[in-house]
């Protein structure tokens, strides 16, 4: 490939990550009747133009698509039937792997990348002619990182108005590779509250979207920092939590506040929730947490008495789905809760490591919050 056409389409693809006023009227991919998506690329002078599924090979029919040309060096390909839902992709031009510049970019594997977002039978995540929350991007110093950071915040409808109304809290986190915008941006899940409170299916609540890497000063990677270099959980406990009470109307008690997040979040969510009873009595682990559990030792030996954690603790929820590479861990997970006469709740259900399953654990999730 020519140097030339590798400025090109860097430029493009930084583009497609950057500019986020074009962004909502960037429409993506065609998605016919059988769901299959048709892609176009403009790469002229390239000698392979691909689509690379990111997710499993079933959610968009392979795990790749080449792509033919035309003699003007615009490049297409039509999919096979995808599933519905939001699947993440890529384009690969003569090898150089980027986000679709004819595409929206999601923060995703670590990286700007491209989703496909496939519909289908259920518009629950979808947004409809409902009263509407907002998202706030909530901008703070931290002494734990030593940087400003950012976190989103949801305040449901009617907030601004009802000035003496205090809420409760969920804080919610993405998965590794991810963002604090992956629960909006990917997640849908200002539309998913918008649409369960005019059905009057949940308790309005404040949701808390923070960025699950918190690198200590001086870690090695501080972008994407793993073990004891990651100080999320202190942040959590020390920073976060009071910022938010001192910042929005809270109720400031652990019966009002719960904590969840999906993979890395799952686990998160469990340490930290499971750590802090005084903070959180609400926990929802979303296809992950849970390996190489002992009830006896595990999280600080929490579970070891199963009448003090089931009278502390209001709800455990987990959920996976059944294609989930995962699967069997988070219901083994679950099993040996059962079995150690430890109150939790178990949802299964199709799917695999994706964003339609979270959707659907969200949905069913914030359902049973401080009832």
């Amino acid at each position: 490939m020519n140097k030339k056409l590798i400025i090109s389409l860097a430029f493009l693809f930084l583009l497609a990550g950057s500019n986020s006023v074009k962004a909502q009227l960037i429409k993506g991919p065609q998605i016919d009747r059988q769901n299959r998506a048709t892609f176009h690329v403009y790469a002229p002078g390239a000698d392979s133009v691909k689509v690379i599924n990111l997710s499993d090979e079933a959610a968009m029919g392979a795990k790749e698509y080449n792509m033919t040309e035309d003699t003007s060096g615009n490049w297409a390909v039509t999919t096979k039937s995808c599933r519905a839902g939001f699947h993440y992709y890529e384009i690969s031009v003569d090898g150089f792997r980027a986000a679709d510049p004819s595409a929206p970019a999601y923060f995703g594997w670590g990286k700007w990348t491209s989703g496909l977002e496939v519909p289908g039978d259920e518009d629950f995540y979808l947004p409809q002619e409902v009263p509407h929350g907002e998202v706030h991007y909530h901008w703070y110093h931290s002494d734990v990182t030593g940087t400003y950071r950012k976190c989103l915040v949801y305040t449901p409808p009617g907030y601004e108005e009802n000035k003496s109304e205090r809420y409760p809290v969920l804080y919610l986190q993405h998965g590794a590779g991810e963002s604090e915008l992956a629960w909006t941006m990917q997640g849908k899940v200002n539309f998913i509250m918008d649409n369960l409170l005019e059905e009057g299916n949940v308790k309005p609540m404040i949701i808390v979207m923070d960025n699950g890497y918190a690198a200590r000063p001086g870690s090695e990677n501080p972008g994407r920092p793993y073990g004891r270099d990651n100080a999320f959980e202190n942040l959590v406990v020390h920073e976060l939590v009071p910022m938010i009470d001192a910042s929005y109307r809270t109720f400031t008690d652990a019966d009002h506040r719960a904590i969840a997040g999906l993979s890395m979040g799952a686990g998160q969510a469990l340490s930290i929730g499971l750590g802090h009873p005084g903070l959180f009595h609400w926990i929802g682990a979303f296809s992950g947490g849970g390996r190489r559990f002992d009830p006896q030792t595990s999280y600080g030996g929490v579970f070891a008495n199963p009448q003090t954690f089931n009278g502390t603790y209001r709800l455990l929820w987990l959920g996976c789905g059944y294609a989930d590479n995962g699967y069997e861990h988070v219901e083994a997970f679950h099993q040996a809760l059962d079995k150690a006469v430890i109150e939790n709740t178990w949802y299964e259900g199709p799917g695999s490591h994706e964003w339609q399953v979270w959707r659907h654990h969200i949905l069913a999730f914030s359902q049973l919050l401080f009832r």
